[in-house]
């Protein structure tokens, strides 16, 4: 029996060249269920890069509510806040006394006076999901963000991504400063008119639903300017995605003044929906001389969200809809074994090196070995081998496990000053391509390389209900 992959096209692959296809392309989404689960696993030169299982319970960051303080904790600088009947959030109060007087919380239900009280109905942002025993997280600092723009309140700050180099930041400055977007102050800073930040489109069409901005006073708000701003061929396709952000902002900030108490504002993304948009922002862009990635599926209700998805984006990215009832998805690309890896607690290097990764309830330990490595004379020429090794294999570790919080790498012990601050350098320049915030802190006297990484989601273990792959 021919088995094949079913594209957006009438055209039927045969086994043949689905088999070509699959070890010429470069990297591979699968949407898919997996013993059960449903999630979203990368595959990129035969290996499995990146693996997402969604909850059963959708994840709920990313929404935006109208909540109640219910209680203020003064001795752990806190309040919690109800989103919906009967559900508590967490808000730390760091983040409301570190900004500026007039940028505190706005209660819908009072005048404003700076401070924060009990009852205050305020406009709130999922940040965490509830995890174990701990609530679920929101801030005060409502943002919105597409592939190229992030608005949030909080601060006037124009900030641009790390990764622009400084002709684009200046190219990408120029084109705001011109179209009257950033502010005339000292430093770069948004411009907090509302009229500056929309186009004449947009503000007709805001007026035809009776959006009343002369008397609407816009919070402070800052602007990140992601990478992918630098990808858009013309000054007018990339004002029009930051038009297009700048009036969905508006326009909820200005209707939350008319919305009951446990009002959800704005939904989270889907799972398929947030794994494309960091895809999109991130993975899917192929490197000259590799193949473009591909979408592939064997869920028809995931193959419509997809489809809509790349259709409001405008995203050209192939997607295909996988149909064969003989060999399943996950069997035809290996997942399990592919998979297997990733829970283990040793990693083999191809030197014959090894990492042993212990993850404890305060930090992560990652230890480097030699193992059967006997490569080269000289110890230190093989362990600075090794090391350099082992840190391409822990930036990659991270990003798969989706480890986070406080990690330990103990590498093999160098005598060289220079050979340790050559391993830091390339450690560094490695995690730098991880999508989630990940900082090299240093080395200790004992050798230990301390390093951070944001938590965004649950580490992949904790993400499986099943736990008999070892």
């Amino acid at each position: 029996m021919s088995r094949s992959i079913a594209p957006k096209s009438s055209v039927t692959l045969t086994e043949e060249e689905t088999t070509l296809r699959r070890t010429a392309d470069q990297g591979k989404l699968l949407f898919t269920a997996y013993r059960g689960q449903r999630c979203a696993l990368a595959i990129q030169n035969n290996r499995l890069v990146e693996a997402s299982f969604f909850p059963q319970v959708p994840s709920k960051i990313g929404s935006v509510y109208i909540g109640k303080v219910k209680n203020i904790v003064k001795n752990i600088n806190a309040s919690f806040v109800e989103i919906e009947k009967g559900e508590l959030c967490f808000l730390s109060l760091k983040e409301i006394n570190a900004i500026q007087p007039w940028n505190a919380p706005l209660p819908l239900n009072r005048t404003a006076d700076g401070r924060l009280l009990e009852g205050d109905e305020i406009l709130v942002q999922v940040v965490r999901d509830a995890q174990k025993s701990k609530r679920a997280s929101v801030t005060t600092q409502i943002s919105l963000s597409n592939e190229y723009f992030v608005l949030t309140m909080g601060s006037k700050r124009v900030c641009y991504s790390t990764k622009l180099g400084k002709k684009q930041r200046e190219l990408l400055h120029r084109i705001l400063l011109e179209a009257g977007i950033l502010g005339t102050g000292q430093g770069d800073c948004l411009a907090q008119e509302c009229q500056a930040l929309l186009s004449d489109a947009w503000l007709s069409r805001l007026k035809s639903e009776n959006v009343e901005l002369m008397s609407f006073v816009l919070p402070s708000t800052g602007m990140i300017v992601r990478t992918k701003a630098e990808e858009q061929e013309s000054a007018e396709e990339l004002l029009e995605h930051f038009y297009d952000l700048a009036a969905q902002y508006i326009r909820l900030l200005y209707f939350a003044r008319y919305r009951n108490c446990f009002s959800c504002l704005r939904k989270a993304n889907t799972e398929v929906e947030a794994t494309l948009k960091q895809f999109s922002l991130d993975g899917f862009s192929a490197a000259p001389g590799e193949a473009p990635w591909e979408i592939i599926t064997d869920q028809r209700p995931l193959y419509e969200q997809i489809m809509h998805y790349e259709k409001e984006n405008a995203l050209d990215i192939p997607v295909r809809l996988y149909q064969d009832s003989m060999l399943s998805l996950p069997a035809l690309y290996g997942i399990e074994g592919k998979l297997k890896p990733a829970l283990e607690t040793r990693i083999w290097l191809k030197s014959g090196g090894y990492l042993v990764i212990e993850p404890t309830e305060a930090l992560t330990v990652i230890d480097v070995n030699s193992g059967k490595c006997e490569d080269g004379k000289n110890p230190e020429d093989t362990y600075r081998s090794i090391n350099l090794e082992a840190a391409e294999e822990v930036a990659f570790q991270l990003r798969l496990r989706n480890l986070s919080g406080i990690i330990i790498v103990d590498f093999i012990n160098m005598q060289s000053p220079s050979d340790n601050a050559q391993l830091l350098y390339v450690l560094k320049s490695l995690v730098k391509r991880d999508k989630v915030k990940t900082t090299v802190v240093d080395m200790t006297p004992l050798g230990l390389v301390e390093i951070t990484r944001k938590k965004i989601s649950k580490p992949l273990r904790e993400q499986l209900h099943f736990s008999d792959m070892q």
